[in-house]
């Protein structure tokens, strides 16, 4: 279980959070170091000294007007003064060290050590008992014990833990507030790594870091779109450029040289070779096929591939899961897709190949499988980029090497993942898997 965060948001409220519970506790410290302990020993003092004229007073007076100044006592001072019972002891010397053991400690420097300090036996009475000699008998100074030992100050720690919370709600809202840009700038980075097209960032909320790095971002994603305009413009014109006199240049071999010359043959695959690589650059620079999505079935695309590939008399055998549901996906595109896989799988596979599609709770696979040698491991990431071949296809075969570059092109702008897996017994299995729900 990893404790620091690994988000901005998460490491920035954590250090607001730390930040504001340090500052309360160390406040609290400090109240209590310079504030609520010398009010203490303030009050243990007050009290000594409130005792020692009680006792003076009860010394001084004779026996008559003792009655009436213990009735005028109780009435203005919320302490009782009793007479002691010989015998009895209503209650137990205090714990040393605790606030009623420092009172003690206090009278007997300030005042005598003969006087007796007691604590309440009966909890819920929390008095304490107070001996004071007079001239004819000795008295009980009773008070109640929180007047004299204070309790842990439970409004404040109340108080303090409220001031806390609203401190950490705060330092939440304001972080995810401050952060909130930087989300939306994170989606649109990776809308286009998927190679989407997002809105533009909005530039008029966040700090001024945040509102230049919107800026920076909205002009390079200016910056992408129009290059990917120009190419697809360069690419486009090379085609028409190029296919003109390709026509025009085999309608010429085929018009001048005869029919019985074995180089018309050599030539015109020439020819087909460079039509085909053509097309595959048409097909990399496509405009983007998630902007088309509608709702589709994957079966009904893998079945028109496989009609077209039947009229060419090719082995290619449909096993198709009826429970497919309908996806949102572009046809046109996955049709380039399955044709892709199904040539590859001719070119530099075995036949017989095989398109197996099959639901998941979560999401739809198509499987084209052939039999041939299949692809090393090591060489299947790379394998997925622009222009790039096995060593042993580079010759014998047309195309560029973009084939399973505009599948993964494609499988990603469907929220999908192209997945080459060597088959059991031999073999390739180049599988698409899309889901079922497009994430926003």
């Amino acid at each position: 279980m990893q404790l620091f965060p690994k988000s901005l948001w998460g490491r920035t409220a954590l250090i607001l959070v730390l930040t504001v519970v340090l500052t309360q506790l160390a406040t609290t410290a400090v109240m209590h170091i310079f504030y609520i302990e010398p009010l203490r020993d303030r009050s243990l003092i007050n009290r000594v000294k409130h005792i020692d004229a009680v006792a003076s007073a009860l010394a001084l007076l004779p026996p008559a007007q003792q009655a009436d100044f213990i009735k005028s006592f109780h009435s203005d001072q919320h302490v009782k003064i009793l007479p002691v019972i010989p015998g009895v002891d209503p209650g137990i010397p205090p714990e040393p060290g605790s606030r009623i053991g420092q009172l003690e400690a206090l009278i007997h420097t300030e005042l005598s050590k003969n006087i007796r300090v007691l604590v309440s036996r009966d909890p819920e009475a929390s008095e304490v008992w107070i001996l004071l000699p007079a001239q004819n008998t000795s008295y009980w100074y009773v008070v109640k014990r929180l007047r004299l030992d204070s309790a842990f100050p439970i409004n404040l720690a109340i108080m303090l833990l409220i001031g806390i919370l609203v401190s950490v709600f705060i330092a939440f809202w304001g972080v995810r507030r401050i952060n909130r840009p930087l989300v939306a700038l994170t989606n649109a980075a990776h809308s286009i790594a998927l190679g989407e097209t997002p809105a533009p960032i909005a530039e008029t909320v966040g700090a001024k870091e945040i509102h230049d790095l919107s800026v920076g971002f909205n002009l390079m994603q200016k910056a992408l779109r129009d290059f990917e305009f120009n190419r697809v413009i360069m690419l486009a014109g090379v085609s028409h450029d190029l296919r003109t006199p390709l026509s025009r240049l085999r309608l010429a071999l085929e018009m001048s040289v005869s029919e019985t010359d074995p180089h018309l043959s050599a030539m015109v695959q020439d020819l087909e070779e460079i039509d085909v690589i053509i097309n595959q650059f048409l097909d990399f620079a496509r405009d983007n096929p998630s902007q088309r999505l509608s709702l589709g079935n994957l079966n009904d695309v893998a079945r028109v591939v496989c009609e077209r590939f039947a009229v060419r008399g090719c082995d290619v055998t449909p096993e198709m899961d009826l429970t497919i549901p309908d996806i949102l996906i572009n046809e046109r595109a996955l049709e380039r897709v399955i044709t892709n896989l199904v040539e590859n799988a001719l070119h530099y596979g075995k036949t017989p190949i095989t398109i197996r599609t099959h639901a998941f709770s979560d999401h739809v696979r198509l499987s084209v499988l052939d039999c041939g040698a299949g692809i090393p491991p090591h060489e299947v990431l790379r394998l997925v980029q622009p222009f790039t071949r096995l060593e042993p296809s580079r010759s014998g075969h047309p195309g560029a090497g973009l084939g399973l570059a505009i599948v993964d092109r494609v499988a990603k702008l469907h929220r999908g993942v192209l997945k080459l897996l060597p088959r059991q017994g031999g073999g390739l299995e180049a599988r698409l898997e899309l889901p079922l729900k497009k994430s926003n």
